[in-house]
């Protein structure tokens, strides 16, 4: 026999399409990702400011001091408008149809609002009931409410997807100098260290001993724009 409390976990997750929304665009998602550029945007700084020279922006940019204190200047100006956003999210009209009036937009997959749970969860086959259900309340609102309410929600999405786009291109353009010329610095201080010690004495010069091969290994696999940086 079924008891109670497995019952209604049953009911609310059958009933989860009535309180959907796009699992990638809604208020609550908006504001997490806001949240996670700013702190990102931190760490970046620190990046920056890196103290022992191992891992900072200005030695991924070769040394280049003025392009590293632009880049900074670009987050800081970002992690700024990110929070300006999350204060005009609060204190500016939103429509309340924010949510659904992308699930009607067809915003991607969507989630649905299990009261059991207290959470939002997969809806699983029921997506053309989450947006049916979408539909009914918007075409409860008069008009001219609608006209108003999209141009807002509109507004907001691009706003918000202007700041995640600069974000991405900028994190992007951050990984690939990391990656690339930090790289480039780690191999090189390699190669000096397994040079120093190919130098130590007359067996080590040998170009059959172990040192050298490994030295040689080092050199011929670094690429020829390294040496000239």
């Amino acid at each position: 026999m079924v008891n109670s409390k497995e019952t209604k976990k049953h009911k609310a997750k059958q009933l989860r399409y009535k309180k959907p929304i796009a699992k990638d665009l809604n208020l609550d998602k908006i504001n997490e990702d806001l949240w996670d550029i700013q702190e990102t945007c931190e760490k970046i700084r620190w990046y920056t400011d890196s103290e022992d020279g191992e891992d900072s922006l200005i030695n991924a940019l070769d040394g280049d001091e003025d392009e590293a204190f632009e880049f900074k200047m670009a987050f800081a100006d970002l992690c700024a408008e990110c929070e300006r956003m999350q204060e005009d999210l609060q204190e500016e009209w939103v429509p309340e149809c924010f949510d659904i009036f992308f699930v009607t937009a067809g915003a991607g997959d969507l989630l649905g609002w299990d009261s059991y749970e207290q959470d939002y969860f997969g809806i699983d086959c029921t997506e053309s009931w989450a947006e049916d259900e979408a539909k009914k309340k918007l075409k409860q609102m008069t008009k001219d409410e609608l006209i108003a309410s999209a141009r807002q929600c509109f507004r907001v999405y691009q706003a918000y997807i202007g700041l995640k786009n600069r974000y991405d291109s900028m994190i992007a353009g951050i990984d690939i100098l990391r990656d690339q010329n930090t790289g480039y610095l780690q191999v090189v201080k390699e190669i000096e260290r397994l040079y120093e010690t190919v130098s130590e004495d007359h067996w080590t010069r040998n170009e059959y001993s172990e040192e050298s091969r490994e030295w040689k290994r080092y050199t011929d696999a670094l690429p020829q724009e390294a040496w000239i940086q």
